[in-house]
């Protein structure tokens, strides 16, 4: 088997910055659809060691590239003999071993099927058995006396049962063309964010190729006499080290994780310990508090007397009367409907005047509490909101193909009747994940990454904006907002909102609304900026030289343990009853 030619294959396809032994080993087995077993192993090994050393010693290569290649040709030898390369293809033969017993399996029933249905004289099951056994990979020895008996019965009329004719065609084709577990369709290292059921540790041999240098003082961030790049650095070599001694844990370590793409997420009250140790909680808050200061914006008062005024009549008349009076009132006042009027009639117009006791599904919160909420932000000729399933294409430009995910929640610009740039997105968790620590954090993880995204995206476009973003758990709404500063993307917290159930909440929901009123201050911003560029395309931003990588999925995966434990330290609020 020509290993080399394989090997060469996966070298060039993937960064040299994500060379190791065995992110090649997983390509050969899943990109490929090679068969090999252990007895390959020297062979294998040949074959890499050619590799790297044709590159390390070529003279046209990048010399980043040859030193990695020379690096890799060195220790190869020693690398084969690590504990997670002899688990590699331990795990390879027992695959190896599985598929041969699955087929020996299926060759059985294909011999002894048979003779139970022709006794049971089932012969159209025996039929579509035998024609479907004949497309596949080992064609049983057909019985003679059984096409003869068989094509007796089968010249009459019968009706078909086609979900038993489909149950034949998978049981046959199963083998060729339904994904497995360790089918390239459905690979792990396809999926960043997937929660795996299994409970090994990585082993990770590659993150010294990530590190965060010093660089010029002239172009850090500061903040009084404090330079807060440099502590950030240092906050990210601490990230590493953490990875280095027992890996990142989803639970634990959102900040850190993030911190490995350059994201510097603020959340007051929330700061883990690395962090506060680091930067101290009182600079933490004046970062914090210097960014959203210049966000500010406050509910008209006379506009919220109405929307009170509307919410009593709503519970003491009737919901009719409370939303005939406000629609009025939105009819005749201008900042009325400015200040979320549209919304709050939407809330009085929807909302059950009592709480319903059964927790609703994850498409039901988005359907009767969310939505009518995001929607503010909707209008058809300039920026939509969306619920999509597909993948980010923002996302999809730095990965793989088959790798990018999909936000629940986008708002999109609209130019040229097609949607060009992300500028909001959001994650939502129903009611019953609510205690789900992993999967929120997960979640979190997520909405930073997938900000990042539109914002090199955005900024590629000479766009200088920032990026806002959600995160929705049972109906508590957080938000964020997203800019690149320096070099470091600062992902700040505007505030915390919950969705009202009932009528008997939106008064609360009243004292919540001017954290939409920022929020959408921030879009308004965005859009216009944005826009105009799509209008008029010009060079990329300023802040283009200033961008960052975004941590890679192999490293992702590597650095960040695939275990998980609700009851492991969490910053967040996450599975906690009182918030």
């Amino acid at each position: 088997m020509d290993f080399y030619r394989y090997i060469l294959t996966c070298i060039a396809d993937t960064d040299y910055k994500d060379w190791n032994v065995l992110n090649c080993l997983n390509y050969l087995k899943d990109h490929n659809h090679l068969q090999f077993t252990s007895d390959s192993k020297q062979e294998i090994l040949s074959a890499f060691t050619s590799v790297f050393k044709k590159i390390s010693e070529s003279c046209t290569i990048n010399s980043r590239v040859t030193k990695k290649a020379k690096k890799l040709y060195d220790n190869v030898h020693e690398t084969f003999q690590r504990r997670e390369i002899t688990e590699f293809f331990e795990k390879v033969d027992r695959e190896f071993e599985e598929r041969r017993n699955e087929r020996e399996l299926e060759n059985c029933f294909d011999k002894n099927g048979c003779e139970l249905l022709i006794k049971s004289s089932d012969f159209h099951t025996l039929k579509l058995s035998s024609r479907y056994a004949g497309k596949s990979e080992e064609l049983p020895e057909k019985d003679e006396s059984v096409s003869d008996r068989s094509d007796l019965f089968l010249r009459k009329k019968r009706s078909i049962n086609y979900n038993e004719e489909r149950m034949i065609k998978r049981l046959h084709r199963d083998r060729e063309t339904t994904p497995s577990p360790c089918s390239p369709k459905l690979h792990l290292m396809d999926n960043p964010f997937i929660e795996d059921k299994e409970d090994d540790v990585i082993i990770i041999d590659d993150v010294d190729e990530l590190c965060f240098e010093e660089g010029d003082p002239a172009n850090d961030l500061k903040v009084g006499d404090t330079n807060v790049s440099q502590l950030f650095r240092k906050y990210q070599n601490e990230s590493l080290r953490i990875a280095n001694n027992g890996g990142l844990l989803v639970e634990s370590n959102v900040h850190e994780i993030l911190s490995l793409s350059s994201i510097f997420l603020l959340t007051p009250g929330s700061h883990p310990n690395t962090m506060i140790d680091i930067f101290s909680s009182s600079l933490l808050d004046e970062v914090h508090e210097k960014v959203i200061s210049i966000q500010q914006s406050e509910l008209d008062p006379d506009c919220e007397l109405k929307f009170r005024k509307a919410a009593k009549k709503a519970i003491k008349e009737s919901r009719e009367c409370a939303v005939d009076w406000l629609w009025t009132e939105l009819s005749n006042d201008q900042a009325l409907k400015e200040n979320l009027g549209i919304v709050f009639l939407e809330c009085l117009r929807s909302l059950p005047t009592t709480k319903i006791k059964n927790q609703p599904s994850e498409i039901t919160l988005i359907t009767n509490h969310l939505d009518h909420i995001m929607k503010m932000l909707h209008n058809p000729d300039k920026h939509i909101v969306e619920w999509p399933n597909t993948g980010l294409d923002e996302s999809k430009a730095r990965k793989l193909q088959g790798r990018s995910k999909q936000p629940d929640f986008t708002v999109s610009i609209i130019h040229q009747l097609q949607d060009n740039g992300v500028i909001f997105v959001g994650e939502v968790s129903p009611p019953s994940e609510k205690n789900n620590v992993y999967k929120n954090c997960n979640d979190l993880i997520r909405v930073g990454v997938f900000m990042k995204d539109c914002l090199d995206s955005a900024i590629g476009k000479g766009a200088d904006i920032k990026v806002l973003g959600f995160q929705c758990i049972d109906h508590t709404i957080d938000f964020y907002v997203m800019d690149l500063v320096q070099g470091i993307y600062i992902l700040i917290k505007i505030g915390q909102v919950a969705i009202p159930t009932s009528l008997k909440e939106v008064s609360t929901f009243i004292e919540d609304m001017e954290i939409l009123l920022i929020m959408r201050k921030v879009f308004q911003q965005s859009f216009d900026k944005f826009f105009d560029k799509l209008c008029n395309p010009s060079l990329p931003s300023v802040k283009a030289s200033l961008r960052r990588d975004t941590l890679r999925t192999p490293k992702f995966r590597q650095l960040v343990s695939k275990t998980r434990n609700c009851r492991r330290n969490c910053p967040f609020w996450f599975g906690r009853d009182n918030r």
